[in-house]
């Protein structure tokens, strides 16, 4: 204390000025220790008690990819106890998250649509609790088994585990908090908070096809759900890939090209025509509306992805 200080003998002018100097730095040092733990258990009680969303010890997941399958989230060990219907204003699906190049092209992601942009997305609302919420977390590659370990050790709330996985930056997942308009029952329109899993970079999304494989996780997954139909149609008219058997001989390659740290659109390597797979797609049904759930005209996206698989023109289905 500055008391103290005050009180302490002084041989020399020098070890005096020295003295005094070591206790005021180790008090700034105290305090300044002290008020940082205090505002980290002030976010982290804050992060415990007031996060919004949660109930109970559960939280709505808004699912929009292969989550919507039922044999992904049993898979997954996914225990939902309840699955409501609903979509997202302002929020778009996009296959940006770029796998392996001619085999797994891309992984669905939602991005927030432009101002001027009125796109939405449509998905199911799983009420997870926070067993569920950590092994979609690691499957999803948003935190690691490690965490995961770490995370039960301590007994981590579910507010601790939502508040972690919504910092990520950077490639991949990370949560955000969206508005769903749950399907209206009994005439009645009402809207649940819930937490997406939303691409944690902020630039611009490539536009990459998915596998059939893939695709057809989410088409049989929003017919389970009896999602709008409009919105199944655009599903059923998404451009797909189907990767060729011969493909797998061009792994290491296809791997060191999916591990670059540049955009993968437009700059898939070159391969053997005979292990490129195809792309295809099926015509718009009557009455449909692509520009609803997507902010990129279809033609537009086509001869792009046409350009970046390097064929000529898509076959219809």
């Amino acid at each position: 204390s500055p008391n103290t200080c005050k009180q302490t003998p002084m041989v020399g002018s020098h070890l005096g000025h020295a003295s005094r100097t070591r206790h005021s730095r180790a008090e700034r040092f105290l305090l300044g220790t002290v008020a940082a733990a205090a505002a980290a258990s002030l976010v982290l009680g804050q992060a415990s008690c007031c996060l919004a969303g949660v109930v109970g010890g559960k939280a709505w997941n808004f699912a929009y990819g292969s989550n919507m399958d039922d044999g992904t989230r049993r898979r997954r060990g996914l225990e939902p106890s309840q699955m409501l219907p609903g979509m997202v204003q302002g929020w778009e699906l996009t296959f940006s998250l770029p796998g392996v190049p001619y085999l797994e092209p891309a992984f669905a992601a939602l991005r927030p649509a432009s101002a001027n942009c009125t796109v939405s997305s449509h998905g199911v609302c799983l009420e997870l609790d926070t067993a569920s919420w950590l092994r979609l977390l690691q499957t999803e590659g948003v935190i690691s088994a490690q965490e995961v370990a770490d995370l039960s050790l301590r007994g981590a709330s579910l507010e601790d585990v939502i508040t972690r996985a919504s910092s990520r930056s950077g490639r991949g997942y990370r949560l955000a908090p969206v508005r769903v308009e749950l399907y209206q029952t009994g005439g009645e329109s009402t809207s649940q908070l819930a937490y997406t899993l939303a691409a944690a970079d902020d630039s611009r999304a490539p536009i990459l096809p998915p596998s059939v494989r893939y695709w057809r996780l989410l088409r049989n997954g929003a017919r389970k759900h009896n999602l709008e139909r409009k919105y199944c149609d655009f599903l059923s008219s998404l451009p797909r890939y189907s990767p060729s058997p011969l493909a797998t001989a061009w792994l290491p390659k296809l791997a060191i090209s999916a591990l670059s740290t540049h955009s993968r659109e437009e700059q898939w390597p070159d391969i053997l025509a005979v292990a490129r797979g195809r792309l295809d797609a099926v015509p718009l049904p009557r009455g449909s509306d692509w520009s609803a759930f997507c902010s990129t005209p279809r033609q537009e996206l086509l001869r792009r992805l046409e350009r970046l698989v390097r064929q000529d023109g898509i076959r219809l289905e």
